[in-house]
């Protein structure tokens, strides 16, 4: 009680004054009452966020080591003996499509299209269709299929799939709610689930708030911030705390000195923005041929077509042309070792196409990359750059090629960006992407992820709801 109300009180009678004393005592515990309701339904509300997190945090983390370890022993069978990819590579496409089409049949592929397509299941008889994109099963057949496509060569990644479990732990979390609860938006949880995945995947935070609020979200920030920033920072600490800090890349010698530069930096943007939205028309149109052929065998026969079209690319051009990429960058960025063969941009390209198109698990972020980096690498060697400055056009190249694939320009710049720590040229990064989406947009008006949902949404929407 302030001086001012013990002026009053005093200048008052002592009924009036006990009158005042009682309704003002009322109006301070209302307005306490009402504070510690709000506090208290806050922070019901930041609970979900926060289990979700954590659970999103070791479960990426578990996921990159069984990645990784999918990765080592693809290497080590090829290096045991070259000729055993003719029969691990059918087998193990043939087994991560049958896990997909068997359990989960919308654990195929990348995952993203089936987090946007969940999304916008907002109408209450719409609900109930989420369960096909988002659940337990989703994970661990998302899982297994990509880990297994992965150890016969398959050319995947890890995250797209690790936004697709991310935002099925945070809708599973969601559905274990009790009915008293607070209410959460659905929407809200969904899209903070898919940027804390892409947080941890890649251990970029920046790049997973930018990838909700331009690829995920048709509102404005305001609307989820609290529980978008809450997600991402928590998931990110959680997959730091068990998987070490880290760069996805490390930190690469970069030169942007050279005037020179801006040419090629323009030019690798040109032709990697172009090639990473021709790949994706291309690989719809395949996609679209494979199902044509509905008959089991026929699907068998497609898969081991695909397994075999795979395999003799890593024969007779070794590791670079399996897996994620990531030895590709590694090499070209941090070694001496920075030329590539014109048609190793094209062996990525087309092993992606194979690898994804005919329904198993895996991403396109991590192989989009590596493809991007090829291009740059090839592009710098034809320019006459090296060294440092060979590096700029090969992160410029990782850059357009991925804006080419999501139409999301700066994601993938923030994404360069975190991955390297390299401030001085985040101009360039943004400059190559922004380049590379209009590009991409001549060469194809509609974005791949935004064609696989809706194709998705189709599927699974019966007629009247269409």
């Amino acid at each position: 009680m302030n001086i001012k109300h013990l002026r009053t009180i005093i200048r008052l009678k002592n009924n009036a004054a006990v009158a005042y004393t009682r309704s003002y005592l009322k109006d301070l515990y209302d307005r306490t009452t009402e504070t510690n309701t709000r506090l208290k339904t806050q922070l019901l509300q930041f609970i979900p966020f926060l289990v979700a997190s954590l659970a999103t945090g070791i479960v990426a983390v578990l996921y990159s080591k069984v990645f990784s370890y999918s990765e080592e022993l693809s290497g080590y069978l090829f290096r045991l003996n070259k000729y055993l990819i003719f029969a691990v590579t059918p087998l193990c496409f043939l087994l991560s499509w049958w896990l997909v089409r068997r359990f989960a049949p919308y654990a195929k592929g990348s995952g993203i299209p089936q987090v946007m397509a969940a999304v916008e299941l907002r109408k209450p008889q719409e609900r109930k269709l989420i369960h096909r994109f988002l659940s337990l099963r989703i994970i661990i057949v998302k899982i297994l299929s990509s880990a297994v496509k992965v150890v016969g060569g398959g050319i995947a990644g890890r995250e797209g799939p690790t936004i697709q479990i991310a935002s099925s732990i945070f809708y599973q979390v969601h559905k274990w709610l009790p009915k008293w609860w607070p209410p959460i938006s659905q929407s809200n949880i969904l899209i903070a689930g898919a940027a804390s995945g892409l947080a941890a995947a890649f251990n970029t935070p920046l790049g997973g708030i930018i990838f909700a609020i331009e690829e995920l979200s048709k509102f404005h920030v305001k609307h989820y911030k609290s529980p978008l920033f809450i997600a991402v920072i928590v998931a990110g600490l959680t997959a730091q705390g068990l998987g070490g800090s880290y760069l996805y890349l490390g930190y690469p010698k970069l030169d942007s000195s050279e005037w020179l530069l801006t040419a090629g930096v323009i030019i690798t943007a040109i032709v990697a923005g172009f090639f990473g939205s021709k790949m994706c028309v291309l690989l719809l149109k395949v996609m679209q041929l494979f199902r044509r052929f509905t008959r089991t065998w026929q699907q068998v026969a497609i898969v081991v077509f695909c397994g075999l079209f795979v395999a003799t690319f890593i024969f007779f051009l070794g590791t670079e042309a399996m897996g994620s990429g990531k030895e590709l960058m590694e090499r070209t960025l941090f070694t001496s070792s920075k030329s590539v063969e014109w048609y190793t941009p094209f062996v990525r390209m087309n092993g992606l196409i194979a690898s994804f198109s005919f329904g198993g698990a895996g991403g396109v972020f991590a192989p989009s990359l590596s493809s991007g980096a090829s291009i740059g690498a090839f592009l710098a060697e034809w320019m006459h750059f090296t060294g440092p400055e060979a590096n700029l056009l090969i992160l410029i190249g990782m850059t357009a090629f991925l804006t080419g694939v999501t139409r999301a320009p700066f994601t993938s710049a923030i994404i360069i960006f975190e991955m390297t720590d390299r401030h001085s040229v985040i101009f360039f990064l943004l400059l190559g992407a922004i380049i590379a989406n209009v590009i991409a947009s001549f060469a194809d008006k509609h974005p791949f992820y935004d064609r696989l949902k809706a194709m998705y949404l189709k599927e699974v929407k019966p007629a009247e709801m269409v």
